[in-house]
């Protein structure tokens, strides 16, 4: 009886950090294309600015690599805890190809905070906390049909600007990377 519990407890905390921080909704084949008024939106972290321009087909990202994900996360959340080393073992693996964005979503925390978050989870990629955090956050969600609290942790990849996959709570860094290879073949092309 005792084995049964513990089996039963050990599948539902499975389930619940496989489902992320927030209500999972259906995922759309493909990003609907709408007319959109132009917009830029700047991602600061400690060191560095990027500059994110909205377009027909997604973000046109001032990086040079082809792929870039963007991963809304919020510091609270443990899913988005969890896939810290899956996201910095991918970073490493395909620096110069794959440029990964945390967009922190969570306003008004100080930097300092925000700077020892990244320290103590030993992150590699760019984590932005910035004023445009929000905005980006709410252009994507409603890019991708989801609520305007969408779930967390949430990530988004384009290849050279356009959408190509989303993910919504914690996915697997086997399937992250299947997905990444995929996009920087289509990159290539």
């Amino acid at each position: 009886m005792n084995f049964k519990i513990k089996a039963l407890c050990a599948i539902v905390a499975t389930a619940l950090l496989l489902a992320g921080c927030g209500e999972k909704k259906e995922e759309p084949a493909a990003v609907a294309k709408s007319e959109k008024k132009q917009e830029v939106f700047v991602l600061k972290d400690a060191n560095e600015s990027i500059r994110a321009e909205l377009n027909d087909e997604g973000f046109t990202f001032s990086v040079k690599e082809p792929v870039v994900m963007l991963n809304f996360f919020a510091t609270w959340c443990p899913p988005c805890k969890a896939e810290i080393p899956h996201l910095v073992s991918l970073q490493d693996k395909y620096a110069g190809k794959l440029k990964i964005i945390a967009v922190l979503v969570e306003e008004h925390v100080p930097q300092r905070v925000v700077k020892k978050f990244k320290q103590n989870h030993e992150i590699n990629y760019f984590l932005s906390n910035s004023a445009d955090n929000m905005k980006i956050a709410r252009i994507t969600a409603d890019m991708l049909h989801q609520p305007e609290n969408f779930p967390i942790p949430m990530m988004v990849v384009f290849v050279k600007g356009k959408y190509f996959r989303h993910y919504i709570g914690m996915v697997p860094e086997e399937m992250l990377e299947s997905d990444i290879k995929e996009a920087l073949k289509e990159a290539k092309q």
